[in-house]
């Protein structure tokens, strides 16, 4: 099996279109199609239902696509470890993170990093839903509650509170609920169907009596945006509320906290850089989320 064929393969399988698959890879579609070919060849079997509309996986590509993302992960992992090896700070560091944290936490506090150690680079995995740590070569994780398994070592670094906030905006024309059981004459925002098992969206579920939302965002970001405007009521974290000066729900109401957990890819051990970056950030999880309830 060649490399060069299973990357081509992720491209489609994400793209479901061979063309689109070309421009990102910046190979010709007959190039696309031909390496397709090759690796179904070389398995033995259909990756992809080939239509008109574009390609889609069959049930052998299904199984493939997770071993073929874990292993564009290692090859990730091992570039960004030979690229500047050694106790250099220099190089790669990939970070997986909440979508808020990211955004609003620890990407702005990397400007006084980047001051001391301008060599070092980031590339950040981002998003609402976390990565299954068994298929993650990231070099640093951070997640909201205790992993059971994975490749990693792990400490906690603080404490995340989450309430419910709307805007000053929406409490002026509003007004503001007295108890919980006033949410019911108030629009909630929340989280979409297929994201309902996240723990926030069970909690918000839980203190609202299970009353559904008049909107529904399928991540934490949208839910902010919809509150700044005015919108409704939403859970969100302590920190990000109080940024954006919105105004607490309820606030002598109930919470949700979530412990803050640091991993760090075993892999790296010894990596001057990833050793740099997981120090700062500690420091910087610890005293803003510890310090904000």
């Amino acid at each position: 099996m060649d490399w060069d064929d299973l990357k081509v393969f992720i491209f489609v399988a994400k793209s479901n279109n061979v063309t689109e698959a070309g421009v990102s890879l910046k190979v010709s579609a007959s190039t696309v199609s031909r390496k397709i070919a090759a690796l179904e060849e070389s398995l033995g079997t259909a990756l992809f239902l080939k239509k008109t509309n574009g390609y889609f996986l069959t049930e052998a590509g299904r199984a493939l696509l997770p071993l073929a993302l874990e292993t564009e992960e290692r090859f990730k992992l091992i570039e960004r470890q030979m690229s500047q090896p050694g106790e250099r700070m220099a190089g790669q560091v990939r970070i997986d993170c909440p979508e808020l944290m990211g955004t609003h936490l620890i990407i702005p506090a990397l400007a006084q990093f980047r001051e001391q150690y301008p060599e070092i680079s980031f590339d950040f995995f981002n998003s609402a839903v976390s990565s299954k740590l068994t298929q993650s070569h990231s070099d640093i994780i951070v997640r909201l509650r205790r992993p059971e398994n994975g490749n990693f070592t792990m400490r906690r670094v603080g404490t995340l509170t989450q309430a419910l906030f709307c805007s000053e905006g929406y409490a002026a024309a509003h007004g503001l609920p007295a108890a919980v059981d006033d949410l019911k004459r108030h629009r909630l925002i929340g989280w979409t169907e297929e994201m309902a098992y996240m723990p926030l969206a069970q909690w918000l579920s839980d203190v609202s009596g299970e009353q559904k939302p008049w909107m529904r965002v399928s991540n934490l970001n949208g839910q902010l945006k919809a509150v700044e405007a005015d919108l409704g009521i939403a859970a969100l974290p302590v920190y990000v509320a109080h940024q954006s000066g919105l105004r607490r729900v309820l606030a002598d109401g109930p919470t949700h906290s979530s412990e803050v957990w640091l991993l760090r890819n075993q892999a790296t051990q010894g990596i001057g850089r990833v050793d740099r970056v997981v120090d700062y950030l500690t420091q910087v999880l610890s005293g803003r989320t510890a310090a904000i309830h």
